[in-house]
């Protein structure tokens, strides 16, 4: 049994390491083509392009089709299987163009912005094709080979990006951000039909595999858009576009770490808890997951929370000077939301989904009314209480509904984060210390050296607190065990 955990765990991780990595290199891209962005184009370009987004992206999410997770849980699909999930994602994208093509004028009447027309229409055209992309990509999922949709992710990524990039500086133009959205699921779709073939047709035949997963995973995305949107909703309302893109690029950098390995990582687990549901330990997998995703992205959030002023300075430039307190306040209100990310792909490996829809319920009678409320009493810093509080209550249905599903306790739980949450609070307080002696100035190279100065003790203070922890409360996840092994060998070579 044991070796059975520990194979599939092996195989998680190397499929986790895949997409991550692709995720990550993405991300890296975005990063890079966001900093020439914003040094071409103001908070009110982005400002503009974050409003037309805002419905676009709870659309998008409400619509949100997990087609991959239906095949999954079918040993054997046919072709019509295949062609159903295809004509279940064009309906998807024929039904988000048309909405959109309605909603562009309320829109733009509402914010009193009529650039919003043509800009919304154009960008309605990136989730109207995400969700056409070949579903044979599926088998690679299956056999955890995620190498080709890794290549095709960042492939899709710098060729937009290249494509955004030229066409800010020769035009400075909020255009150029709404060419680089819409190119990267234009090559994503054309790549899959090339790495995966099929002939698609048009059909409904297999709806009973998707029906259940799909109905009350729209109940739950629904629910989860508001959570997500709410704030960017209501802002643009009672703010001005320059501060609202302040707020939104704040918004988008502390989401990174979510992007780069939160959805990444969804298939691999998804996989990982079907394999370990069917051959036991999958209280053992979901902890160890759990954990882990927190050892990894709980310091990243910690970092840029407590460095957001020389790092928006640095990279951004003076005028984004504004939103380095936004990001501080998001950031650090984010990492109470990583224990959360494990239990979808868990509800829905043990075909329970109702539990991510009820959680999203509690999220959204927490989060909706009191984002409304602090946003009219005290703008952007109301948004930022109003998720911390939701944050808070998030983590709690989470904790709750892994005990009914799986029977792990509360107590376990919250026992299983006590030590790297320890282990984040040591390596944080000391590098608080260190972020009021960054000045950040014009010199770009010192400001990037007095960084990674400050990475480098942050980095190496989060990983000894990890391992003394580790060796005195347990070590969850195996990285006590994995330390061990990577000093043993150095001392081999040092001596050798």
């Amino acid at each position: 049994m044991k070796a059975q955990i520990g194979t599939l765990s092996k195989r998680t991780a190397k499929a986790g390491a895949w997409t991550a990595g692709a995720r990550l290199a993405g991300k890296a891209v975005d990063f890079v083509a966001l900093i020439v962005l914003a040094r071409f184009l103001g908070p009110s370009d982005f400002g503009l392009v974050a409003m037309a987004m805002t419905l676009i992206f709870i659309v998008e999410a409400i619509m949100e089709l997990p087609l991959a997770a239906a095949m999954l849980r079918v040993p054997a699909p046919g072709p019509d299987v295949y062609s159903t999930a295809f004509t279940l994602g064009l309906l998807r994208g024929l039904i988000i163009a048309g909405f959109f093509v309605l909603c562009a004028w309320p829109l733009s009447y509402f914010y009193g912005e009529p650039r919003l027309v043509p800009l919304v229409m154009s960008l309605a055209l990136a989730p109207a094709m995400r969700g056409c992309v070949s579903p044979m990509m599926v088998e690679y999922n299956r056999q955890m080979d995620f190498r080709r949709q890794a290549g095709l992710d960042v492939a899709s990524k710098f060729i937009a990006i290249t494509a955004a990039i030229v066409m800010a500086i020769v035009t400075r133009s909020y255009w150029s951000i709404a060419v680089g959205t819409v190119l990267v699921p234009l090559v994503s779709l054309v790549g899959s039909y090339v790495l995966a073939p099929m002939r698609p047709r048009l059909t409904l035949k297999e709806w009973p595999i998707f029906a259940d997963i799909l109905t009350w995973n729209l109940m739950s995305q629904i629910l989860s858009a508001l959570n997500w949107q709410v704030d960017r909703l209501v802002l643009p309302r009672f703010i001005p576009p320059a501060a609202f893109g302040r707020y939104a690029m704040a918004n988008d950098l502390s989401a990174l770490p979510f992007q780069v390995l939160s959805a990444p990582l969804a298939t691999p687990l998804n996989v990982a808890f079907v394999t370990a549901h069917q051959n036991g330990g999958l209280d053992k997998t979901y902890l160890k997951a759990c954990v882990g995703i927190f050892l990894l992205m709980a310091p990243v959030l910690c970092f840029g929370g407590i460095m957001a002023e020389p790092l928006v300075r640095t990279f951004l430039g003076a005028q984004w000077a504004e939103a380095a307190p936004v990001l501080t306040g998001l950031a650090l209100a984010s990492i109470g939301s990583i224990p959360a990310l494990p239990m979808a792909p868990l509800a829905v490996s043990l075909n329970r989904s109702r539990q991510i829809t009820l959680r999203n319920l509690i999220e959204c009678a927490v989060r909706v009314p009191l984002t409304i409320v602090a946003v009219l009493a005290a703008g952007v810093l109301g948004a930022v209480i109003a998720k911390s509080v939701a944050t808070l209550a998030v983590l709690v249905s989470t904790m709750m509904a892994v005990r009914s599903m799986i029977g792990i306790s509360l107590r376990t739980q919250f026992v299983a984060l006590a030590g790297p949450a320890a282990a984040l609070l040591i390596s944080g307080t000391p590098l608080a210390y260190v972020a009021t002696l960054i000045h950040a100035d014009g010199d770009i190279v010192m400001n990037l050296l007095r960084l990674a100065a400050a990475g480098i003790l942050y980095v190496l203070t989060y990983v000894v607190a990890v391992y003394v922890i580790s060796l005195r409360f347990g070590d969850v996840t195996g990285i006590g065990t994995l330390l061990n092994t990577i000093a043993a060998r150095a001392v081999v070579r040092l001596k050798a």
